[in-house]
């Protein structure tokens, strides 16, 4: 097993000057008593408080502290995915400061990253209880699985730990945050997920929580399926394929109805006022717009892939 890695913590928080103290005190416990090295860093999402004195304090004490301040609340997507840039570890670990989740079970997620796993979830028990509300994230959890494959019960659980391959290439907007297992299975990584403790947080509220509507979790459904399949296979479906193979059925059923018009027009018969001759019009000019759109679509794959330097795979060991 290999030894002296770096883990990477990253904290976001908003609000958080009564918490984020104790939980940098408790992580740079577990740090000094660690057989890996540890970079601790603690996001300021636009607090309000003194959350972010609070970290420069720290930063200043202890070496193995970076602190980031955003401009303004950004969220938590933006947070993690500034930590995901800044971070310099083999392993990844996010944690939430309001130590709802024990900071303690982090030993446990760089255990399964040692054995191989990629990607560590946890799963906070008697978290909704066993009224509506643990009916409702059974159900959503039930849903989201079928669409990504993905088996796991809490997705929003404060503590995931993945590799440095995984978090780098993980870019989250809006509410992705939400569904960080199901974004990272389009590498295929292997996942675990253990059970830990939950507690109530001792002071404040989380700034991160809030109930969305229907029609938004509809919305972000639809958008899981389209990325995740896009994404896991992106040359499956190219835009080129997509819509020139339709473009041209498009086309073709409309030119069928051209020729069919001319014959009759042939024939003698009068074809300026069918309807026929201005649907036959109007799929072939369909048809070729959508063939320029997936010639356009290839062109901004292409773009996206060779101007970010993302790779269509990741590796996850060579040899010689």
């Amino acid at each position: 097993m290999e030894q002296n890695k770096t883990v990477s913590i990253i904290i976001p928080c908003v609000n958080e000057e009564k918490n984020i103290n104790r939980t940098l005190d408790e992580l740079l416990d577990i740090a000094k008593n660690h057989k890996h090295n540890f970079e601790i860093i603690a996001i300021n999402d636009g607090s309000t408080d003194n959350t972010w004195g609070v970290i420069k304090e720290y930063a200043g004490k202890y070496p193995e502290i970076k602190g980031i301040s955003f401009m303004t609340n950004y969220g938590q997507s933006a947070a993690y995915t500034a930590g995901f840039e800044a971070a310099k570890g083999d392993y990844v670990v996010i944690a939430s400061a309001d130590l709802e989740t024990p900071l303690e079970s982090i030993n446990k997620v760089i255990e399964f990253l040692d054995q191989g796993y990629d990607f560590v979830n946890t799963n906070r028990k008697g978290r909704w209880g066993k009224g509506g509300h643990a009916k409702k994230s059974s159900l959503a959890n039930m849903v989201i699985a079928k669409i990504s494959k993905v088996d796991v019960k809490d997705r929003g659980s404060g503590i995931k730990g993945m590799t440095k391959g995984i978090a780098k290439n993980l870019k989250l907007y809006g509410g992705m945050h939400r569904l960080i297992p199901d974004y990272a299975s389009v590498y295929g990584p292997k996942m675990i997920e253990f059970d830990v403790d939950f507690k109530d947080r001792d002071y404040g509220e989380s700034a991160y929580k809030g109930q969305k509507s229907p029609i938004k979790v509809v919305l972000d459904l639809m958008t899981l399926a389209f990325m995740l399949y896009f994404a896991k296979k992106p040359f499956r479906a190219m835009p080129g394929r997509l819509f020139g193979f339709t473009g041209a059925v498009v086309s073709g059923v409309g030119g069928l109805i051209a020729v069919y018009l001319l014959v009759l027009k042939i024939m003698g018969e009068s074809i300026g006022n069918r309807p026929l001759l201005t649907l036959s019009v109007l799929l072939i000019i369909v048809g070729i717009q959508s063939m320029m759109m997936g010639l356009i679509g290839e062109l901004m794959m292409r773009v996206y892939f060779e101007s970010s330097g993302r790779k269509p795979y990741m590796i996850r060991e060579t040899i010689n």
